[in-house]
């Protein structure tokens, strides 16, 4: 090592940080809807907090109106695409609030863009191993596991 270059290693460092994705971005809609209207807008989508992610809970129950195993997959399916749209995308357009309940194929397009869009957000702290299949940004050990092994032999 060099100390005299230590300055130049930080800068270098600095430039190989991973790049973080934002919690919220810009959506370019555009969809022509069974009518025959063009709709253009920009929407705000924000990956939802723990108090979001229950309200995503909350809105389920509702718009079921009945107990869950009453429903078709299809049903539960398409109740919980609009639950997650409705917190995800932040002050939604009328014509999206419109459409996302009659057009299934906007409907779950969007859930998947804003559900990538989550999954790149908590995946982005990894970096290149992001990628990696056995990669994890969760790791827990207990001294108790090894224990429990031990005392089977």
């Amino acid at each position: 090592m060099d100390l005299r270059n230590l300055n130049n290693e930080t800068e270098t460092n600095e430039t190989n940080e991973v790049q973080l994705i934002p919690r919220e971005i810009t959506l370019t809609l555009s969809y022509t809807a069974p009518t025959g209207e063009r709709y253009d807008s920009a929407v705000r989508s924000r990956i939802p907090d723990g108090d979001g992610r229950m309200m995503i809970d909350r809105r389920v129950a509702i718009l079921a109106g009945v107990p869950w195993s009453q429903l078709s997959e299809y049903a539960q399916a398409r109740i919980t695409a609009l639950a997650t749209v409705s917190v995800y995308l932040v002050d939604m357009p009328d014509w999206v609030n419109q459409w996302i309940q009659e057009d299934d194929d906007l409907l779950f397009t969007l859930r998947g863009e804003v559900e990538s869009h989550a999954l790149a957000w908590f995946r982005s702290v990894m970096g290149e191993s992001a990628t990696d299949e056995e990669a994890s940004r969760v790791s827990i050990s207990t001294s108790y596991a090894s224990t429990a092994q031990t005392s089977k032999q």
